[in-house]
């Protein structure tokens, strides 16, 4: 307990703008096989059994503002390290290692530039992440723009960027990719679909938005309340991405036909058929938006009658398991 205490104040006795990253997207543990990793505002640390080993700190003494904004594994001993300021489309560094982190070096992206809409260099970056060993850069505010390496980061691609936009993440379902950004002057934050004509294509450049998205109720778009914080964006995106998006994310290996919501439509009272309940732990409800609506723990009715009437998505965990059903209230 006293070691968890311990590590609890090393992170959070930091200020709150430090974490900007690790508050909307990441946490401060990333785990691949038995290798644990915790990372503070410029450390990085080996975590065995909660014990914490510094393996190198970032603090710059000519940049004191800058923090460790993501950490990424490639593999077992080749991580990303990206540091930068809180301030969206500042300068940023990516470091890698390849021997777990007794060495390092400092990368800068190049790929081919199209025309004068972005640069040669990714060097403003808000995100790393790797899909199926592709890694992508989300590069750059305002006039952002997705590039990508299949070659373990020596070659980059310039995938494709656009005005009025500051991509953050992408999600799969399936054969489909979705992307999100964050919110910037005069644009909304918004996920889509990143659309099937990219997938094979390179050096894509538009002026509006993929898929029309900027400020309106675009066929396609989804958007985030705009009264919400950074943080609060992060989450919608995931619940409304879970539920509404991709609900077969994370069913895992039960067999869904063996649960029931009955009646389906409903007037208000669902029963959950077909369950173990001594495994069943909090039934979540979300509306078509993503936005939690109802959390209940323990009960095998479920009571919708205080919601407006339309579609919704129940999601159970059961054990390990996660199941999502549509569900309609008349």
């Amino acid at each position: 307990m006293k070691n968890y205490i311990l590590l609890f104040l090393l992170l959070c006795h930091l200020p709150a703008f430090a974490q900007r990253a690790f508050v909307i997207n990441d946490s401060t543990h990333y785990e691949l096989g038995n290798t644990k990793i915790t990372v503070g505002r410029t450390k990085v640390y080996h975590n065995v059994q909660d014990q914490l080993s510094l393996i190198r700190d970032f603090a710059n003494s000519a940049q004191p503002n800058y923090y460790i904004r993501d950490f990424d594994f490639i593999d077992l001993d080749s991580w990303f390290v990206l540091v930068g300021s809180r301030y969206i489309g500042s300068p940023t560094q990516l470091y890698r290692t390849d021997d777990a982190g007794s060495t390092w070096q400092l990368i800068t992206p190049v790929m081919p530039v199209i025309s004068n809409l972005t640069d040669d260099t990714a060097d403003s970056i808000n995100q790393v992440q790797i899909i199926n060993q592709r890694i992508y850069l989300f590069d750059n505010y305002y006039q952002s723009r997705v590039v990508y390496s299949d070659d373990d980061g020596l070659n980059w691609t310039f995938w494709f960027g656009s005005l009025w936009s500051h991509w953050y993440q992408i999600y799969t379902c399936g054969d489909n990719l979705y992307i999100y950004g964050l919110p910037g002057d005069g644009f909304r934050a918004y996920m889509t679909q990143i659309p099937a004509t990219y997938m094979n294509a390179t050096n894509i450049e538009t002026v509006v938005p993929i898929g029309g998205c900027h400020n309106g109720n675009t066929l396609g778009c989804y958007y985030a309340p705009a009264n919400i914080s950074v943080p609060e964006i992060y989450n919608h995106f995931k619940n409304l991405f879970e539920t509404t998006i991709c609900p077969s994310l994370g069913v895992g290996n039960m067999v869904k036909e063996k649960i029931e919501l009955v009646p389906n439509p409903s007037e208000g009272l669902l029963e959950i058929k077909g369950i173990d309940m001594s495994k069943l732990g909090p039934i979540e409800v979300f509306d078509a938006l993503g936005q939690q609506v109802l959390v209940t723990v323990g009960k095998s009715i479920l009571d919708l009658s205080g919601l407006a009437r339309g579609v919704y998505w129940v999601k159970l965990k059961v054990g390990e398991d996660v199941w999502v059903e549509q569900v309609v209230r008349r």
